[in-house]
């Protein structure tokens, strides 16, 4: 009798999931109410001044209503060169610090059993480093007549072919893009490592048996399974690459002859060093957008069927 008692009791009535709902759950009414202020602090911290720099970028100087600091833009030469070096700062910095990220992710999740926590540790570190440190570090590292890299080639005996890598305009992005590769593959790293780490242990060791070791198992296995997170580290990395200020700014202020000079960068001397708010609004508009097209090109390219990492093949037996 009690069994059946309890099997009566068990089966579930009508209403009484909506019952248990109301009781545990909120009305729609209360729900909205929790997204109230997270939606408040959107539209004021982010919509509000993305819709007011979209108006200032409608706006010359002289107060009138147009496209004119856009038409200033196209016929911009520097502008186009921000362009062109923040593209370029996208395309170097994601694949340097995927494949430095990843690279010695696999180092440390397969072949470093101890002391992976001291390793993830110490790549992190530079992250945590301010950027005008970073800066100062790097500018007297690659400093002519005194720098470490000059005193390097003075000791090889070639002091006479050491080149200026933040003085010249062919080397300067290329220098700068290298240290903000050196800061963030920390990062990279770290990301790549939890990815690696919540492989199923079972795939490996089933690999290990058909006789995939080694780096036939990173890239016929390992690399596929981290895809995931390659997409959001290309996303992230893009974001990052794209606003990237303090590095650029105190190593060589764009210079030299624009040569490094950036989006970032060059809102920031046409706002502030040239008073041109409206022309600055307008190349803020068009870093926001640029940054959304990219983005949406990633995420078509991740979803579409093309892959950003390679595609799972069969595991070599």
């Amino acid at each position: 009798m009690a069994v059946a008692t309890r099997a009566a009791a068990s089966i579930p009535r009508p209403g009484r999931k909506a019952e248990r709902g109301r009781v545990l759950g909120a009305s729609p009414l209360e729900a909205a109410l929790y997204v109230v202020p997270a939606a408040f602090l959107f539209a004021v911290f982010i919509l509000l001044p993305i819709l007011s720099n979209i108006v200032a970028s409608l706006f010359s100087a002289r107060g009138r209503f147009g496209l004119a600091n856009y038409i200033q833009a196209a016929n911009d030469p520097v502008f186009r060169v921000a362009v062109e070096n923040s593209l370029l700062w996208v395309a170097l910095s994601l694949l340097l610090e995927i494949a430095v990220g990843f690279a010695l992710a696999a180092l440390i999740e397969l072949y470093l059993p101890r002391g992976q926590a001291v390793f993830r540790t110490l790549l992190f570190l530079p992250m945590v480093i301010t950027p005008s440190v970073i800066a100062l570090v790097f500018t007297t590292l690659y400093a002519p007549d005194y720098g470490l890299l000059f005193g390097l080639f003075n000791w090889l005996g070639l002091a006479s072919y050491f080149p200026a890598l933040l003085g010249t305009p062919s080397t300067a992005t290329i220098a700068i893009v290298a240290v903000n590769v050196w800061q963030w593959s920390g990062f990279f790293v770290l990301m790549y490592c939890v990815g690696i780490a919540a492989i199923d242990r079972e795939l490996l060791d089933a690999a290990a048996i058909d006789g995939a070791r080694g780096f036939s198992r990173i890239r016929a296995l390992i690399w596929p399974l981290c895809r995931g997170t390659t997409v959001s580290l290309v996303v992230l990395g893009t974001i990052q690459a794209l606003q990237q200020f303090p590095l650029i700014y105190l190593m060589t202020e764009g210079g030299p002859a624009n040569a490094s000079q950036t989006l970032a960068t060059y809102i920031f001397q046409t706002g502030f060093s040239e008073n041109e708010m409206p022309y600055a609004s307008a190349i803020a508009v068009v870093l926001f957008l640029l940054a959304l097209a990219l983005v949406a090109v990633e995420y078509a390219l991740a979803g579409g069927g093309i892959s950003l990492a390679a595609r799972p093949r069969d595991v070599p037996g």
